[in-house]
């Protein structure tokens, strides 16, 4: 009986590691199942019901069906888009290996739409894109055929703008993108390129915007914007042989970059064109603020009620929507300042129009205002300001010593400022300067040595205190700066020499993104603009048409019809933005700007 017993035993446990030795889960309990190689295959479309190309499709309960070839999902249904769009969107659901897509709204009749499915659609498996597909139909007996494709860049940076969308209208006024929705629309990809196809034959208005409430509407609030300058009639018929009307890889360089593009909108935020007084303030007993809520406001008169206008000091920002001001007097002024203001504001017709303003102006005091100003009270008083100075060795050249107050200043004694040069032996002597106001902020001065400075030479601006007076009457402390010509072997310079200069242009030097300015030159006649103590890295130029000289890039109004301000980028080859300075390099580009900005 125990003999049975073990021969049983044994022949159990012989069992037992037979079917492990043939099973992966007991030969290796701790390697997860191979599946095999990775899914990379998008789903192929199999049919589509009812074909595309459909006329007399209905305009109410429509619906669309797209058969693949294994299970598919729609991953974002707000990559789909049916143009002209409708208040609803198209309502995609899964049924097995289809995905059945149902208009919500009442089509027009007699209209062609398309719907496209952008990047929505993906396998279930392994998230592999369907390729993009536009499906065409009408609800009525012809099916419109014409197209015409674009590009969409920003007007800063010229990079592509991905995901707007281009709106078509045939409604010519200037209000269309913000009362409706387009009779045409798509999105661009990822190269900023668009096509709008099956389009009728007529012209059609141009706009493209980051519609970012997605209600097919310009909010003026959000969006961007970009719009053509004419208008648009499309003459190409859609055609399978068009390359442009196909599917492309977005990783596919050389053949996104080799599609037709026949028209290019640049994008650009507007600023709040509607003209109000938006905020004001008085931060001291004597100075203050008025802010607008545009741009360029126009003031006819201001006056501050029992002070002579000859003690009052004004500033406005560079964009004339800010206007800072400072009063000098040696009398306490009242704790409210009255203040009589005429402006140009618009009005109920959005026109722009006189209007009288009285402000009363207090200092707003909170509890840690009070409480710093009672622990002041037990300090002694300021007899002296700070003055802040600063200068970089290697812009030192250009923009040259940048000194600063806090507060406008009454008198400066600029003939008690001392620039001295050191040379290698010790030996000193004093060098001439050039003293200018900054033209865009009174408290702001620049000075600059006369001549040039020496390698292997040190220098010292020293300010003795005293050498100038601020608004409460009291003097600067003393300070310095010291600033030399970098002589690290390695530094590189870079020369621009400029030809074709007829307007006025801003040229920025600028790291490889765009995003940090490292030099900038004002210019409006040809000349060699030189970056010297160059790094060696990535950098790149960009180039502004400055028509009316305010020193920046001015952005666009679309009910004006005002394109912003042209920028152009450098470019060592075509397309090419960047480029490469090496270690203890000299190098020398030529631009010719009236090419540039044909």
């Amino acid at each position: 009986m125990i003999m049975r017993r073990i021969a049983i035993t044994v022949i159990l446990l012989l069992l037992f590691v037979g079917a492990c030795l043939s099973s992966h889960s007991c030969a290796n309990t701790t390697t997860a199942p191979s599946g095999g190689p990775k899914d990379t295959i998008p789903p192929v479309l199999i049919k589509l019901t009812p074909p595309t190309g459909t006329t007399n499709f209905p305009t109410v309960g429509g619906k669309i069906s797209l058969q693949y070839n294994e299970y598919t999902i729609v991953k974002t249904a707000s990559d789909i888009l049916l143009s002209p769009p409708t208040k609803r969107r198209p309502q995609a659901k899964v049924k097995g290996k289809n995905i059945v897509v149902t208009l919500q709204d009442t089509l027009r009749a007699d209209q062609t739409y398309t719907i496209d499915f952008g990047n929505a659609l993906v396998d279930n498996n392994e998230g592999n894109p369907a390729p993009r597909l536009v499906y065409a139909f009408s609800t009525g007996e012809t099916l419109d055929s014409l197209y015409f494709t674009g590009t969409i860049i920003h007007s800063q940076t010229l990079q592509p703008v991905k995901g707007a969308l281009v709106a078509a209208y045939i409604d010519q006024s200037d209000s269309a993108c913000f009362k409706a929705r387009p009779d045409a629309a798509t999105k661009t990809d990822d190269w900023g390129y668009f096509v709008l196809r099956n389009l009728r034959d007529t012209v059609y208005q141009l706009f493209v915007y980051s519609d970012k409430d997605f209600d097919y509407k310009y909010n003026p609030d959000e969006d961007e914007i970009g719009f053509l300058d004419s208008l648009y009639h499309p003459t190409r018929v859609v055609n399978d042989s068009v390359p442009e009307l196909h599917s492309f890889d977005m990783k596919d360089t050389l053949h996104c970059q080799a599609r037709e593009s026949m028209v290019t909108l640049v994008t650009f935020k507007e600023l709040q064109n509607v003209q109000y007084l938006q905020n004001i303030g008085r931060s001291t007993e004597r100075q203050g603020y008025l802010k607008f809520s545009a741009a360029d406001v126009k003031i006819n008169s201001l006056s501050f009620v029992g002070i002579p206008d000859s003690s009052v000091i004004l500033q406005y920002n560079a964009s004339r929507d800010s206007l800072d001001f400072w009063i000098n007097t040696d009398y306490k002024l009242d704790d409210s300042l009255l203040i009589r203001l005429n402006y140009l504001k618009t009005d109920s017709t959005g026109q722009l129009a006189p209007v009288d303003t009285s402000l009363a102006l207090a200092v707003k005091k909170t509890e840690e205002d009070s409480k710093a100003q009672k622990d002041k009270a037990k300090q002694a008083p300021d007899t002296v300001f700070k003055l802040q100075v600063s200068a970089s060795d290697e812009t030192v050249e250009q923009l040259g010593v940048r000194l600063t107050s806090p507060l406008p200043l009454l008198r400066v004694h600029r003939d008690s400022i001392v620039l001295t040069e050191t040379n290698p032996k010790g030996q000193q002597s004093q060098k001439g300067f050039r003293f200018e106001q900054d033209s865009s902020d009174i408290r702001q001065y620049i000075i600059t040595p006369k001549e040039a400075l020496i390698r292997g030479y040190e220098y010292e601006l020293s300010i003795p205190q005293g050498s100038f007076i601020n608004l409460y009457k009291l003097p600067n402390e003393k300070t310095s700066a010291k600033f030399k010509v970098p002589q690290a072997e390695n530094l590189s310079q870079l020369e621009l020499v400029l030809t074709g200069v007829e307007d006025n242009y801003i040229v920025e030097l600028t790291d490889e993104k765009g995003s940090r300015v490292l030099r900038t030159y004002r210019v409006d006649k040809p000349k060699t603009l030189i970056f010297p103590y160059l790094q060696a890295g990535k950098y790149m130029i960009r180039i502004t048409c400055d028509k009316n000289r305010n020193g920046y890039a001015d952005t666009g109004n679309l009910l004006a019809r005002k394109q912003p301000e042209v920028v152009r980028f450098y470019e060592t080859s075509p397309g090419n933005k960047v480029f490469e300075i090496p270690e203890s390099a000299e190098i020398e580009q030529t631009v010719n700007l009236k090419s540039m900005f044909q």
